[in-house]
């Protein structure tokens, strides 16, 4: 793969769809890219039921303006698919976002992939996944569009492209990946589910985490044939280097792109933001896993499950309770047995959340807060009553 490949496109204040026109254009225009009769599928990011405007869902304005240029290659078939987080439906994601009303205005195909065949593929050059379980339409089509939005992960610390093709797997390998090693699984993914092209939505970005919150206009779209180049493009905007997102770094050593944004050919460079790294980290334990009483031991814990207990601190903290309890949370809980044991406060209740660690919260004769995911009101309820 020579320097060629890596060309990112970056066009900003404009309207979406001359934004995406002029994102196209220079990359060689929507006639040179699509090759004619193709069996396209759109992978935006629909991660849960929430509008572009909470800055968690691809902005659906993009996907109209990219339908409209593609209808001029003749496709055999425009797909849009998607998976959203476990625990999640993607059908309603598609509804709130304005993407089902989309898909019936131009006649194609709207898929959930969590109802989709789903095949294992061998991934050779995997240093976690030997192989993965993928929806199969993903390796029927004839082009791949990658369509994520620019924004914090708390896990990953921006979710962009590589990241937006964890929507092609089911359920089960989501948590399988989060139990393994969830950077190393999104760079072998990578090597397997290759996008022809990929178009960042860097309108509207969520600060905050993931799911939505503190949403900051950028009024940005960026497009590349490279995911990784494109990815430290985006990643840029919010001022990380490739070296502090730990999948895109594990991603160049693999050799899937540029090792550096010095590599990175890009037409009409916007200026990086005046956003530094410490204020666009997602879900801190310092900012939000902080009430005077309560202490959260985590790893590897999924967004449903942060996202449903941040929700219920906040709820707490506006009635101002504050619960004394350690909270342990998350798949990989149990390699850290060794670290917090010794230190857990005998006086105080130990409760679980979500159905992960229900085995080491038993161990210690703990509570446990039940599900897969667990819902905030679950976990605001128990809290209250020992607050």
């Amino acid at each position: 793969m020579g320097t060629n490949s890596y060309t990112v496109a970056v066009h900003s204040d404009e309207t979406i769809q001359t934004m995406v026109s002029n994102c196209l254009q220079d990359l060689g225009g929507i006639g040179q890219l699509v090759p004619p009769g193709s069996r396209i599928l759109l992978k935006p990011n629909m991660v849960v039921a929430k509008p572009n405007s909470t800055g968690a869902t691809t902005n659906p304005l993009i996907l109209d303006a990219l339908i409209e240029l593609l209808v001029h290659t003749s496709p055999r078939e425009i797909i849009i698919g998607e998976s959203s987080e476990v625990g999640h439906d993607t059908m309603e994601a598609y509804k709130v976002t304005g993407v089902y009303e989309l898909a019936q205005k131009w006649k194609v195909t709207l898929l959930d992939f969590k109802k989709d065949h789903q095949i294992y593929v061998d991934v050779p050059n995997g240093k976690v996944l030997k192989k993965a379980l993928i929806a199969e339409t993903v390796r029927k089509v004839d082009y791949l569009i990658n369509l994520p939005i620019l924004k914090v992960h708390s896990e990953t610390t921006v979710t962009i492209g590589m990241k937006n093709l964890k929507g092609c797997i089911p359920d089960q390998e989501k948590s399988r990946f989060h139990r393994l090693n969830l950077h190393q699984c999104i760079a072998d993914l990578n090597t397997v589910i290759i996008p022809d092209l990929t178009m960042v939505d860097a309108t509207l970005c969520s600060l905050e985490w993931e799911l939505g919150g503190l949403p900051v206009r950028f009024n940005t779209i960026l497009a590349g044939t490279n995911v990784l180049a494109t990815d430290i493009v985006a990643a840029s905007m919010l001022g990380y280097r490739i070296d502090e997102v730990e999948h895109l770094r594990l991603a160049a050593q693999t050799h899937l792109g540029p090792a550096s944004l010095e590599e990175i050919k890009i037409i009409n460079p916007v200026k990086l933001r005046e956003i530094q790294p410490e204020q666009a980290t997602g879900i801190s334990e310092k900012t939000h896993y902080h009430l005077p009483g309560l202490e959260v031991i985590e790893k590897g814990t999924c967004s449903s499950c942060k996202g449903a207990l941040l929700a219920a601190m906040r709820r707490l903290s506006k009635e101002r309770r504050s619960p004394s309890c350690t909270i342990l949370m998350g798949q990989r809980v149990r390699e850290k047995e060794d670290e917090f044991v010794p230190n857990l406060n005998p006086a105080q209740p130990l409760v679980g959340i979500g159905q992960c660690c229900s085995g080491v919260v038993s161990n210690y004769l703990g509570e446990q807060i039940k599900g897969c995911p667990v819902r905030a009101e679950a976990i605001y309820r128990y809290l209250k009553t020992i607050s």
